[in-house]
């Protein structure tokens, strides 16, 4: 059976060497599917009506920019920390390793995407203020779930990412990966305060 990374990293990353266009491309559809949870809320926060061109347009560019944004400064902070513990090996392979250590975001941004655009369509979507952009506690909850839960799968994913592009000890390659993971979890959870 082949290995996957996202239930066997180690694995995975030991006998493939992803590609940039195939990370990229995961990278691009989360960033897309997560920009696209916020659509069924644009009618809330503008008297304009959107087309769908314009609305497809503003999703696209949106995930994409998020996507590259996130990508880069994932990368370079991988790059870094590694550098200062001792690893060796290119930007290029540690910027694709990192792309698919984040397969975990497009599922739970799917997960969560779907879940809104499911309660838009049914009627149930929950009202948000402009003013302060807070969802109602219960969805609140859903999301920091999820993306607790994806932070916590990102974890060993990236450290055999890292250990793979970077020739680190699997050790050496968990710190730096807790360290990466550890700001967007403190994010999450700091939603509920």
């Amino acid at each position: 059976m082949p290995s996957t990374p996202l239930f066997a990293p180690r694995e995975f990353f030991a006998h493939r060497s992803p590609s940039l266009t195939s990370a990229a491309i995961i990278l691009l559809l989360a960033g897309i599917v997560a920009v696209a949870s916020a659509a069924p809320y644009v009618d809330q926060f503008s008297p304009i009506e959107f087309s769908i061109g314009l609305l497809t347009f503003s999703i696209l560019m949106g995930g994409l920019i998020g996507a590259a944004g996130i990508w880069a400064t994932s990368t370079i902070a991988v790059y870094l920390l590694t550098a200062v513990a001792g690893g060796s090996g290119s930007v290029t392979r540690v910027a694709a390793n990192v792309g698919w250590a984040a397969l975990p975001l497009l599922l739970v941004n799917t997960i969560s995407t779907v879940t809104i655009w499911a309660l838009a369509l049914v009627g149930y979507l929950p009202t948000v203020t402009p003013t302060q952009m807070q969802l109602p506690q219960w969805l609140l909850l859903f999301n920091t779930a999820t993306g607790i839960i994806s932070y916590l799968w990102i974890g060993p994913l990236l450290t055999y990412a890292i250990h793979d592009a970077r020739n680190l000890a699997v050790r050496r390659a968990a710190f730096v990966a807790g360290v990466i993971v550890v700001i967007p979890a403190l994010n999450a959870v700091s939603m509920l305060l």
